[in-house]
């Protein structure tokens, strides 16, 4: 079978399951005697070893089923994890993650693998204390509701026997389930199913080990019951009861009962099988899997229909003779307006996906670095486009590190400082209108600003004069400066004064901003914001000379008509007073360029905000809000200050979106 076609789906599923894995074995190792964490990961590993096999990736196969092996020691015995086997399976999962990304180089990791799968078979014949000794077969119960006894009594009328059939499969099988189906297809040529154990659904979710039982009512011959089951593939035994014998002593032998009494929530909706049914109906798939190219064009596609709907509307107002334009008009607007609502929301993805990958990257650097610390998330269902949850997670990843290298104080600082031995950081995500908030803050030390001032100075990224005149929000902004660190020796997590200024270009590159908060003593938080979206977002279109430009809503925070005697020169800077507070007003005609005008006696100013600062853009003609689309520009004029891209306007130009940032 030519299995490449099926290869993205199963990298997306195969690092679903990963992301399983790690998430519940941190929660193990929180909660080591929740029993349905561990139960879970069994199942993910379980799942990640058929696919593999299914695959013909035997070394991904072999590996996570050593991994499987471990997970059911503990399992069955009742065991409590300890830190020397999460550190194995953690590493059993790194080495599964290399693997999956080199799935092309199948002799690629084999020395490695063979390693692992040596110390986690050793793991698991590791000798158990007499209160954990495994026991082969444990007796238990084997009930029969009376819906389930009333039916044996009725089949025992017609010349029914009620048969226990216990089948045992091979230990290497990996597709229990589809053997599981088969005998139960094979068997109902001979009679009717009553009660399986484990149950169907168990059997299907493949929670059990080598064995299953089953009640069949049937007037065949046990021979032939047996002779039929074992022509199936990894069939092994085959052990027929009589039921009747068994309700006697009410007793059955299994070793299967750690998994039997597993409770499983069914979800709203899903029915199970009951004595008259074959299999499990399960509910309809909630989500699907779509090429992110396909989903690119689709986008692109309403990004133009957007831009045709905007010319329709402007022509339609000026053909208001035609009768019926106008509300054929008014139709394609709404029509349009709720496409393009409803594919912005194919883009959003909740930032869940980034968030899950940092508890073990915090659990990972805290024991590293020797301190204690708690990671608490919140907001993790906070969505947002795509194109920004795959940009934003490398930036998040330095303030994490960076809140543990620096911001943290060693669990014997903490103690002195009256502090308890385990740090908290603290990260979390909301909507705050149509942008982003997304919180990183911890509780250590916090940051001094005459240290940061000292340090700057040092490595001569200002002048003495300067960190005097520094304020001390200013500062602290001294942090996202190239090259600026006040580490006192590199190591791999940080101290190389990059990391920061990393951030901030990345994050204002989105058109988002970072700002950082602290308090000496008690600790320090990041504030990022970005917008929802990078594809079609409100502006409002300005005139500059002849030119029209389109700054984005979210950065204006209210429009102004300002006459020539209300504008004051600081230091040879244009200003106003806005409420008691000093404006900076920012000519566009100067800054971008283009041939100035002459001035009317009363001037058109937008007031915008970026990174906590505002100042009032100059325009000539305010001409009102729109939607936009947003187009790159080329690689030629990309790097262009002040400007972000450009969008096409209803007419046919094309109108430069400015970069707010930049500009303040």
């Amino acid at each position: 079978m030519d299995t490449n076609e099926y290869k993205d789906l199963f990298l997306a599923e195969a690092r679903e399951y990963l992301q399983v894995l790690n998430t519940a074995l941190l929660e193990l190792e929180h909660e080591p005697s929740n029993r349905e964490t561990l139960q879970e990961m069994f199942r993910s590993a379980h799942s990640l070893k058929g696919m593999s096999a299914t695959m013909g990736y035997q070394s991904l196969a072999n590996l996570t089923h050593q991994m499987e092996n471990v997970l059911d020691v503990l399992r069955q015995d009742g065991m409590q994890i300890q830190i020397g086997v999460a550190n194995l399976l953690f590493e059993s999962l790194d080495l599964l993650d290399t693997m999956l990304e080199r799935l092309d180089e199948p002799d690629a990791c084999c020395n490695q693998v063979e390693q692992l799968v040596d110390r986690l078979r050793c793991a698991c014949e590791a000798p158990l204390d007499d209160e954990t000794e495994r026991v082969d077969t444990v007796e238990r119960p084997f009930d029969l509701d009376e819906f389930e006894k009333e039916m044996i009594r009725e089949a025992s009328t017609r010349g029914e026997r009620a048969r226990l059939i216990e089948v045992v499969l091979d230990a290497a099988c990996l597709l229990k389930s589809v053997r599981a189906y088969m005998i139960f297809k094979a068997l109902e040529k001979y009679g009717q199913l009553v009660k399986s154990v484990p149950s169907m659904q168990e059997l299907e979710e493949e929670l059990f080990d080598d064995r299953f039982s089953l009640v069949l009512l049937t007037t065949a011959d046990d021979e032939i019951l047996k002779t039929e089951l074992k022509k199936i593939t990894e069939v092994a035994d085959v052990m027929v009861l009589d039921v009747a014998e068994l309700l006697e002593t009410a007793v059955i032998t299994t070793s299967n009962a750690d998994v039997v009494n597993v409770v499983l929530q069914e979800e709203n909706g899903e029915e199970t099988l009951g004595s008259d049914r074959r299999s499990v109906k399960r509910n309809a798939e909630k989500t699907i899997r779509v090429e992110t190219d396909k989903l690119d064009k689709l986008i692109n596609l309403v990004g133009e229909l957007v831009v045709n709907r905007t010319r329709v509307v402007e022509l339609g107002k000026s053909c208001a003779a035609a009768a019926d334009l106008g509300s054929a008009v008014e139709q394609l607007d709404r029509i349009t307006t709720d496409l393009q609502s409803a594919v912005m929301k194919l883009r959003m993805v909740p930032i869940k996906q980034v968030f899950d990958r940092f508890p073990r990257m915090v659990r990972d650097l805290s024991q590293e670095k020797g301190k204690k610390v708690n990671l608490e998330i919140h907001g993790e269902d906070t969505e947002l486009d795509r194109s920004i949850v795959n940009q934003i997670g490398d930036p998040l990843v330095h303030l994490l590190r960076n809140c543990v290298d620096h911001g943290i104080e060693s669990p014997g600082e903490r103690v002195a400082l009256g502090k308890t031995e385990t740090a908290t950081v603290r990260l979390d995500a909301r909507h705050e209108g149509s942008y982003v908030l997304i919180r990183v803050g911890d509780d250590g030390r916090g940051v001094d600003v005459d240290v940061l001032r000292k340090k700057a100075t040092e490595k001569g990224l200002i002048s003495s004069a300067e960190s005097v005149r520094l304020s001390d929000d200013e500062a602290l902004q001294l942090i996202f400066r190239n090259g600026f660190s006040t580490a006192e020796q590199v190591t791999d997590i940080s101290g190389r004064g990059v990391g920061m200024d990393a951030v901030k270009t990345v994050i204002e590159s989105m058109n988002g901003s970072v700002d950082v908060k602290t308090v000496p003593g008690t600790g320090t938080r990041f504030y990022v914001r970005l917008p929802l979206t990078l594809a079609i977002i409100k502006a409002l279109l300005v005139q500059v000379s002849r030119e029209i430009y389109a700054i984005p809503i979210e950065a204006i925070r209210e429009n102004l008509y300002v006459t020539p005697d209300e504008i004051k020169t600081i230091h040879g800077d244009k200003v106003i007073n806005l409420r008691n507070e000093v404006l900076p007003l920012i000519y566009l005609d100067e800054v971008l360029g283009v041939p100035s005008t002459d001035r009317e006696e009363i001037l058109s100013v937008v007031v915008v905000e970026a990174a906590e600062r505002k100042v009032g853009l100059v325009v000539d003609v305010l001409l009102g809000q729109q939607e936009i689309v947003i187009k790159s520009l080329s690689k030629v004029v990309e790097d262009i200050r002040g400007v972000a891209g450009a969008t096409v306007l209803g007419n046919g130009k094309v109108a430069l979106i400015l970069d707010v940032t930049g500009l303040v």
